[in-house]
């Protein structure tokens, strides 16, 4: 493409274009659908076939999604990750330096966002993760708090001086409202605390291969083996692949359901599959949701999460942003000790608070359909790599296809695959267009084209009467006949993936925790009550009325018994059991969830895009706990009480304490009350925002990474370029200053 041609493309207002595309798209759907089996039934007929086996195909990716996921949420669970480290690098022990980064230096610095949510809500949240075994030598819990709930301050610090003894670290931040170019809600708040604790944990140009990120709800609860699990491969992955790193977990929603309407939790149900469905090991697309890790490295070079309308979806955004930082070679790791989450809910009782439930869930549902701008924001994507303009730098790295044992995990390349490529299209449309195009063509073609098929044969006869004089086409009667077998079909691999669900959803949400406590049972006396144990089941700790039956034992099927599993901390308050058979009847009512929560939704979100990207972004409601009980005090900690401390006015003392470099990588311990508790409050520590402007990362450009030894050389067309380099685009006063580095 000529330079002048080039430049006219780079003028274009792309993004607003193909903000607009599936709201256009669906509009035209309409009259395609009425007329097109009139004037253009070839078209007509291949696109709603094509819908259908797309349809189909994921119904037979979902069976095979959830039978992985299943037999590796058991294989998760009895595996002793450190001892499968020590056994694939040849260590002794999780600190033995031998290997480059150890088991148990890794840091994981977790980032709890939250607005208005109930106290006992976080604090479930926090002794959950306190439970674990290695909260105190590698967690750092960051309360990411936002100014515009009064009194946030007040609950961080109320939560710090709660959790001081135990995690290595707990801190919170304070998301300033009312930041150019953002929006209110997780992916601004996420982006601002990541900012700043990378800022806190060695600064943009410090070392930070040893800090895994993690981002979850401030419900979200996972059990010990998700963040061993995530250690093992970040510390078994080579040096260059630790850069690119994402870890994605499963889901499921094991705690309300049983308190919600049916509709809310089969949509929730199908959500979950959603997720599993593409997280198989071999698939080259994996999307994470919700609670995910990144590693810092990563996060850093793409500049951390984007804050506008369009990241509205920040996990799907993240991992969209991610792709093309590396030109599609992001590693994802999948995780199969999932996030357990709650259903939203509603206020009231009766039908009132059954309508108010079903609200709620439309208004998480819209919100979640507000990120159909992901299709348009990977369609600008493609088009300005494929044109070259406003291209991403991208993170290339030397090897990243390599393990750390020579195990190659991907194929070598240095530019994106058609493969991975078609790969994330399909996945796209399949979760912001595909649903609401074959239902709209299914409920149109039945009401107006008499065919044998069509359940409505003597109406469509009518109507088809005022629209042509001719037979329906053969074309279009054969793609409907078609398209009714590969519906009917679709029940083979529903059976199944339903069938693999609900021993997933038991064995995650229950037989593993059971496992845990008979094992614990087994090897300590309870004599002394649980005034002398620790607590880490809901077993222990729940109303008897919440988990049903209370005999241990009766959660454990025969079958698994013999299990071992490994320690997975202190189970959340709340678990619903789904019970054989009355959880059949759940499924039956797929349809009617479908068109509530995703067919409409979708409608709602996508036309709105013809008008606007802006969403106000509303927080779902999540159930009330009980009063949480004290936080665990199994952990003998010598961490100083968490006091903040005043925030220095002088930069240079602010920057020099950032900058302290420790070459071993060891989380050092802190050095006084300051160190260990300084909050990084917007209008007090503002020093990363003097130093690189990041308020949207809309334009792409990376903060600087710079590696210990590394040569700064010339950008691509600016001069000489090192073999591997990352490029990046660093923000000074206004202006931009870029650079490559060689790794």
């Amino acid at each position: 493409m000529s330079d002048q041609l080039r430049h006219i493309a780079s003028k274009l207002p792309l993004k607003s274009w193909f903000q607009r595309v599936p709201g256009l798209w669906l509009l035209a759907l309409l009259p395609f659908a009425v007329l097109g089996p009139v004037y253009l039934p070839a078209e007509f007929g291949i696109y709603y076939f094509i819908l259908h086996f797309l349809f189909a195909l994921n119904n037979c990716r979902s069976a095979y999604g959830m039978y992985v996921c299943y037999n590796n949420a058991k294989l998760a669970s009895v595996t002793d990750w450190l001892q499968k480290y020590c056994d694939e690098t040849g260590t002794v022990d999780g600190n033995d330096t031998r290997h480059d980064l150890p088991y148990e230096h890794v840091v994981h610095v977790i980032i709890l966002p939250n607005y208005k949510e109930d106290i006992d809500t976080l604090r479930e949240t926090l002794d959950v993760l306190a439970s674990h075994t290695r909260s105190v030598s590698q967690y750092k819990v960051c309360l990411a708090m936002e100014e515009t709930e009064k009194g946030c301050e007040e609950k961080a610090q109320g939560l710090m001086d709660m959790y001081a003894q135990s995690f290595y670290e707990i801190t919170y931040t304070v998301h300033p409202a009312g930041r150019s170019g953002e929006i209110r809600g997780k992916s601004s708040n996420v982006a601002w605390a990541a900012s700043q604790m990378a800022m806190r944990t060695g600064g943009y140009g410090g070392r930070h291969e040893h800090e895994i990120l993690t981002v979850m709800d401030a419900d979200t609860c996972f059990a010990e083996d998700y963040f061993t699990a995530a250690t093992y491969h970040y510390t078994t992955a080579s040096p260059e692949q630790r850069k690119i790193m994402i870890f994605a977990p499963s889901t499921v929603f094991d705690r309300n359901s049983n308190n919600v309407p049916v509709f809310v939790r089969v949509t929730d149900m199908f959500w979950s599959i959603g997720v599993i469905s593409n997280l198989y090991p071999s698939s080259n697309i994996k999307i994470p949701c919700s609670a995910y890790s990144v590693s810092m490295d990563l996060a850093l070079a793409v500049n951390f999460w984007d804050a506008g309308p369009e990241a509205i979806g920040e996990d799907m955004h993240m991992y969209l942003k991610c792709f093309f930082a590396t030109e599609g070679r992001v590693i994802v790791k999948s995780i199969f000790s999932p996030a357990s989450q709650c259903n939203v809910e509603g206020s009231g009782t009766g039908v009132k608070g059954y309508i108010d439930f079903l609200q709620a869930r439309y208004t998480q549902a819209k919100r979640h359909m507000w990120g159909s701008l992901d299709s348009g924001y990977v369609m600008r994507n493609l088009i300005e790599s494929v044109l070259g303009i406003g291209a991403k730098p991208a993170v290339q790295i030397k090897h990243a296809n390599v393990g750390k044992l020579g195990k190659e995990d991907v194929e070598p390349t240095w530019n994106y695959r058609l493969s991975v490529v078609a790969s994330l299209l399909h996945r796209v449309l399949e979760s912001h267009i595909l649903m609401g195009h074959l239902f709209t063509l299914i409920i149109i073609s039945a009401l107006i084209l008499p065919v044998r098929s069509s359940f409505s044969y003597s109406l469509a006869t009518i109507m088809w009467g005022y629209i042509s004089d001719e037979p329906v086409h053969p074309y279009v009667e054969l793609a409907l006949n078609l398209s009714f077998w590969v519906r009917l079909s679709v029940i083979i691999p529903n059976v199944i993936m339903i069938w693999y669900y609900e021993k997933y959803h038991e064995w995650v949400g229950f037989e593993r925790w059971a496992l845990q406590e008979q094992q614990m049972r087994e090897t300590r006396s309870l004599a002394g009550g649980l005034g002398t144990k620790r607590v880490d089941s809901a077993i222990d700790i729940a109303d008897p009325q919440l988990l049903v039956p209370s005999s241990v034992g009766d959660y454990i099927s025969p079958s698994h018994a013999h299990l071992r599993v490994q320690h997975l901390g202190k189970r959340a308050q709340l678990a619903s059991r789904r019970v054989y058979p009355r959880n059949m009847f759940d499924w039956f009512t797929i349809p009617v969830a479908g068109f509530l929560f995703y067919v409409m939704p979708q409608f709602h979100a996508q036309l709105s895009h013809i008008l606007t990207d802006s969403l106000e972004y509303k927080v779902a409601a999540k159930p009330q706990l009980q009063s949480a009980p004290a936080p665990p005090s199994h952990h003998t900690n010598t961490t100083p009480s968490s006091v903040p401390a005043h925030v220095a006015n002088d930069r240079t003392a602010l920057v020099s304490s950032y900058e302290t470099y420790n070459p071993s990588h060891l989380p050092s311990p802190p050095r006084s009350n300051a160190d260990y508790s300084l909050p990084m409050v917007a209008r007090k520590s503002i020093y990363a925002d003097v130093e690189v402007s990041s308020q949207t990362s809309s334009e792409g450009y990376f903060e600087e990474y710079v590696d210990d030894g590394a040569t700064v050389v010339g950008t691509p067309g600016l001069g000489p370029k090192g073999d591997g380099y990352i490029n990046s685009g660093l923000m000074v006063d206004g202006g931009i200053r870029s650079v490559a580095v060689v790794v």
